[in-house]
């Protein structure tokens, strides 16, 4: 049976085949998702859109959360937060920056990577020191980095 037409204003969720109200961000998640399955490998089955993290009392909810493989989607069982702006958002936003990503990767206490992606795309290692979570840069191949933020944009 043929996929029905995706009506005007929607696109289909790569990940949940589910339609989403098409914006800019939403077309850069959808990018990234096609990203993480086709070049890195990951499952569709270990993914989540729109995953709810609790954070004290709120709940926010991370744009793309990875699990580890094959395991319940709880927030104790995120391997990755994903968060995605719009193409024309810094990583140096006060609101939508690297900070919200940070504080995603607070919340999810078994997270071991970070991506965020906006106008630039920055992946991110957490660390653990002195019982702090931070993230800290992964060096691309030839390990050409630009400091923002104190943190590294990958090449």
């Amino acid at each position: 049976m043929p996929d029905k037409p995706i009506p005007p204003g929607k696109v289909k969720c790569f990940i949940t085949g589910k339609l989403r109200k098409d914006t800019p961000e939403e077309r850069v998640r959808q990018d990234v998702a096609r990203s993480l399955i086709e070049e890195y490998g990951y499952e569709k089955r270990d993914i989540d859109v729109e995953f709810p993290i609790k954070m004290g009392t709120a709940k926010k909810r991370a744009d793309i959360a990875i699990f580890s493989e094959d395991e319940e989607h709880t927030q104790e069982n995120i391997y990755m937060n994903v968060e995605v702006k719009s193409e024309d958002v810094k990583p140096s936003d006060k609101k939508e920056g690297i900070e919200q990503l940070e504080s995603y990767v607070a919340a999810s206490p078994n997270c071991e990577f970070a991506l965020w992606v906006g106008n630039e795309r920055l992946a991110f290692k957490v660390v653990e020191e002195k019982g702090r979570r931070t993230v800290t840069q992964i060096p691309g191949l030839h390990d050409e980095r630009v400091c923002i933020l104190d943190m590294y944009r990958v090449p």
